[in-house]
């Protein structure tokens, strides 16, 4: 599998114990499962990968061949995914020599994106991806508590401090869901590390969109109570928190779902 290069200001700071091949972008761009149309699938995993900052703006993607296989997808699949994304502005295509694909990520383009993807949703979908981010999330806060380490903890707390002083909303989306992976990373569970990675992909653009309001400085504030809840080793309270947030939020995704239908 070919390895896209990060920039390193958006890479990742996993922590060392974190299992050999565990990747962010890997788990993004991983094979796809299931049948039926993979066009819109590999278009949402790419502006996930864009969302996340684990792709960035100028970024070359690997040729599509390479890029197909990562996926598991056909090269004609790829090809109408790229299509898409050129229409909605997001990749660039340069042809001839020093050519190929690159990233044109505006916030703009991502959230015209995201309020699409959400339209698409029906009630039942969003309510089952909350009941699986509530699960996760829970469980990562409660291995954290018992399993955290002193620098994992001075991490979730660099990102809380990262939340609140996010300027504008790319920036805030990114600081959050970094918050909910590392706090896997933090229960040193390789699955549920690649599970919220996962679900961040496709639910943080959701999260992040205006019509959700949420307030970076009071998210940052729920994130410095729950990262107190590990460090006391509170598992109890960990997970009491970290639900009582996943399904606040859920809530506010269904109903901004409901005002747009």
């Amino acid at each position: 599998m070919t390895r896209i290069d990060l920039h390193p200001i958006e890479e990742f700071a996993l922590s060392k114990r974190e299992s050999a091949g565990l990747s962010a972008l890997g788990a993004v761009l991983s094979p796809l499962e299931g049948g039926g149309p993979k066009t819109e699938a590999v278009v949402q995993r790419l502006c996930a990968a864009i969302g996340l900052g684990l792709m960035v703006d100028g970024q070359q993607l690997p040729s599509e061949t390479e890029l197909a296989n990562q996926l598991g997808v056909s090269t004609m699949t790829l090809r109408e995914a790229l299509a898409v994304l050129r229409q909605r502005g997001i990749v660039h295509t340069k042809r001839g020599r020093g050519g190929g694909s690159f990233i044109q990520g505006t916030a703009e383009a991502l959230e015209s994106t995201s309020l699409v993807k959400l339209q698409q949703m029906s009630i039942q979908e969003l309510r089952d991806l909350g009941d699986e981010h509530f699960a996760v999330t829970g469980a990562a806060a409660v291995f954290a508590a018992r399993r955290g380490l002193r620098a994992d903890i001075a991490r979730l707390r660099s990102l809380a401090d990262r939340l609140e002083g996010s300027s504008e909303p790319t920036s805030a989306r990114r600081a959050d869901s970094r918050f909910h992976i590392e706090m896997a990373v933090c229960a040193q569970s390789t699955r549920l590390t690649r599970a919220q990675v996962a679900l961040q992909a496709e639910l943080s653009a959701l999260l992040w969109l205006p019509g959700l309001e949420l307030d970076p400085a009071a998210e940052a504030t729920a994130h410095r109570d729950l990262v107190d809840a590990i460090e006391r080793e509170d598992d109890t309270r960990a997970r009491e928190l970290a639900e009582s947030q996943t399904e606040s939020r859920i809530r506010r995704l269904v109903a901004l779902r409901l005002e747009l239908s």
